[in-house]
């Protein structure tokens, strides 16, 4: 029998890491040449002026921003003009790389294509490069990197339990590798994500425990696909600014159901105690590392949860899961709950996180599904085998 696994790291393998490294460095050259010293960047959001600095720090002459949203149009970011798409393509297209900012952008890339871009970056190929310029990025790593850890991926690879978690797996591997699209698979649909129907039947007693509640986005279609009927919601969420956000989401739902959700303002970990955190009143609000944010309390689930029960925990506490799933060991093997895992906020999570899930719960089954383009809103389900879709006892809760 082969090992698809096996196989894709024999093959990325023969590449030395010298060859590796000077691929990958020069992939951002590959497609932007004869102007990869002139840019513009596509998208004015959060990614975009967060590689802005970067721009300018590698020497790079930073020509304008483009967007698709009109009210920033004639608009400036620390000085750079914003201009539409079309304008940015009339007065650059000829003389510049376009740099696209933004995560989930094949359509952005498809638009400047049509529009007769020849020289098109994705992000992913520009940190290829200019990764000693974005101190902060921990979503993805260099493929020579990745490769230096291959004795160890095989072991997150054999605990997936079906053929579309072991085909994402490869893919991911790949594309993380090769900056190959098209050995993505097509994202899942993203209102599943949390909740897939293709794996899980939720119940009317269920009892959610929503670790990263952010501002309600993942309660409020957990609300919608129970009916109302639930048990009860726990949400954690330390930032306070999704908090104000949280509790806005909350009483926008009818009072009988409102009346069963409770928010707490906690960091998780493997134990107790304080950290510094980073309050962005943003989707990306984390644990903060040195003095930087804001004081806020860390617990572990197994303290807060102690005696209580539940049924399905959700984690997107953006790169803390490792520490978070450890401290709920007890209350994972006590009540048995489905567990919803992000697995993209670092690459080695992809194959760490379900060994840390099969050292908690030995017998849950692990299934992994994305559910944006590239490596953007992955996570790893576990689910108890009475709980799987289709098995005598599924949804009777």
């Amino acid at each position: 029998m082969t090992d698809p696994l096996g196989k894709l790291l024999a093959e990325l393998l023969t590449e030395s890491p010298a060859r590796t490294m000077a691929r990958t460095s020069g992939a951002y050259d590959e497609l932007a040449r004869p102007f990869q010293n002139r840019v513009v960047i596509f998208g004015t959001g959060q990614l975009g002026r967060f590689v802005l600095p970067a721009v300018r720090a590698a020497g790079l002459e930073l020509l304008a921003f483009c967007d698709n949203n009109p009210s920033r149009w004639g608009s400036t970011i620390d000085g750079v003009a914003v201009l539409s798409p079309a304008e940015a393509m009339r007065e650059f297209g000829a003389s510049a790389c376009f740099l696209v900012a933004v995560y989930n952008a094949s359509s952005l890339r498809r638009q400047l294509a049509e529009l007769g871009c020849q020289r098109i970056v994705p992000y992913p190929v520009f940190f290829w490069k200019y990764w000693e310029k974005l101190p902060q990025e921990e979503r993805l790593e260099l493929p020579h990197r990745i490769l230096q850890q291959a004795s160890e991926i095989p072991a997150g690879y054999q605990l997936l339990a079906d053929d579309v978690s072991r085909t994402e797996f490869l893919a991911q591997i790949r594309w993380r590798s090769l900056m190959d699209y098209a050995c993505l698979p097509s994202p899942q649909p993203a209102q599943d994500m949390y909740f897939p129907p293709d794996l899980l039947q939720l119940g009317s007693e269920e009892v959610l425990v929503d670790c990263g509640a952010f501002d309600g986005d993942s309660i409020k279609p957990f609300v919608a696909k129970v009916a109302g009927q639930f048990r009860r919601i726990r949400a954690f969420e330390p930032d306070p600014s999704n908090l104000r956000a949280l509790a806005a989401c909350i009483a926008g739902f009818p009072p009988e159901v409102a009346a069963r959700i409770s928010v707490e303002p906690y960091a998780l970990g493997s134990q107790s105690g304080t950290v510094r955190f980073s309050a962005e009143g943003a989707v990306y609000s984390k644990l903060s590392e040195g003095s930087g944010g804001v004081e806020v309390e860390l617990r572990t689930l197994d303290e807060l949860l102690e005696g209580a029960e539940c049924t399905l925990i959700k984690m997107d506490i953006e790169g803390a899961e490792t520490e978070a799933i450890p401290g709920a060991a007890k209350t994972i093997a006590r009540c048995r709950p489905v567990l919803a895992v992000c697995a993209y906020h670092r690459c080695e999570h992809l194959w760490r996180i379900p060994q840390l899930i099969r050292a908690v719960a030995p017998d849950h089954r692990i299934f992994l599904r994305r559910y944006a383009e590239e490596c953007w809103e992955t996570v790893y389900y576990a689910i108890p085998p009475e709980r799987i879709l289709g098995t005598p006892l599924a949804g009777v809760l």
